[in-house]
């Protein structure tokens, strides 16, 4: 099986969620939206932890959603983003959410609890089995203190044919492998850390789920089409120019330093966080204003710069 015909491929991303004095700020998610619906994405995934899932309220959730899926009609694929260690409770989200226009959900492996890997295996089991719409796990021990386990992962797979992707966080490089070459026929292996994209398509994955595409995504596009295309050269000229201000994005907690970028070139009102995510250190921001690429837009200097 080919990329172009996965489940799933291309550039995928989490979309940040803008508050402005302490409440959701809508005009910055459409603000948000202008700016990526035409740029070549394949889709958004709401409220993940890139978008602060953590801190918003069920109703919060819910409207986004809508919103969202109201403003691009259909223009984009959405998924859902779906966490925490209560399998009941995950799975009740879940059947909730297909009363919502998204076209299927990320769901992460339980935190905290540790479950064995039959514990997650019956987790997803339980979860997956609320909704008839495509799912990717997401696997990133390094939040959840579990990993799930590449021969657990396949059983899910066939156990359960709406799972489609893994976004691979696992933070082993040897799994990694492992997975891009055993899912080639089975799964969409999307490329969780930033800083892994390229490496992950040029060796069969399907894309990735990026943060860092909030800034310049048409150039990430252009890395995952020259490496689908087989123009390796084209795609490391475009990945030299992305690679070395990606890992400034994460020199504090996702999506603090990301925001500050959006925040200074007008598309959204303010950088903030919702505790326990605080503002980031005046150092990282001279850093993040010094080396992260400007943009020249239509939309840049309606939001507040000050």
């Amino acid at each position: 099986m080919t990329i172009d015909n996965l489940p799933l491929s291309g550039v995928y991303l989490p979309l940040v969620t803008p508050f402005f004095e302490g409440e959701v700020d809508y005009d910055s998610i459409e603000r948000l939206l202008a700016r990526y619906r035409g740029s070549g994405i394949a889709g958004l995934v709401l409220l993940g932890t890139t978008g602060e899932s953590p801190v918003l309220s069920s109703d919060e959730s819910e409207r986004i959603v809508d919103f969202v899926s109201t403003v691009l009609q259909g223009s984009l694929l959405l998924y859902l983003g779906v966490s925490g260690n209560d399998t009941r409770s995950v799975a009740a989200t879940v059947k909730r959410g297909n009363r919502l226009a998204v076209d299927g959900y990320l769901i992460t492996a339980p935190y905290y609890n540790r479950p064995t890997q039959s514990g997650l295996i019956a987790h997803f089991d339980a979860v997956v089995s609320e909704t008839d719409r495509n799912v990717i796990v997401y696997n990133i021990p390094y939040r959840t203190g579990v990993n799930i386990h590449n021969d657990s992962l396949f059983e899910l797979v066939d156990r359960n044919p709406q799972i489609v992707g893994v976004k691979d966080s696992s933070g082993d490089i040897k799994q990694t492998l492992e997975l891009l070459r055993e899912s080639r026929d089975r799964l969409s292996v999307l490329a969780g850390e930033d800083h892994l994209f390229f490496t992950s398509v040029a060796l069969g994955g399907a894309g990735g789920i990026l943060a860092a595409a909030h800034i310049e995504p048409e150039a990430f596009v252009r890395v995952f089409d020259e490496l689908r295309k087989g123009d390796v050269h084209a795609a490391l000229a475009q990945w030299d120019q992305l690679s070395p201000w990606i890992p400034l994005l994460f020199g504090e907690p996702n999506p603090a330093p990301l925001k500050v970028w959006l925040a200074d070139q007008g598309y959204v009102r303010s950088p903030e966080c919702r505790l326990p995510l605080s503002a980031v250190s005046q150092r990282l921001v001279e850093e993040l204003r010094r080396r992260l690429p400007r943009e020249v837009d239509s939309l840049a200097g309606e939001g507040s710069r000050s």
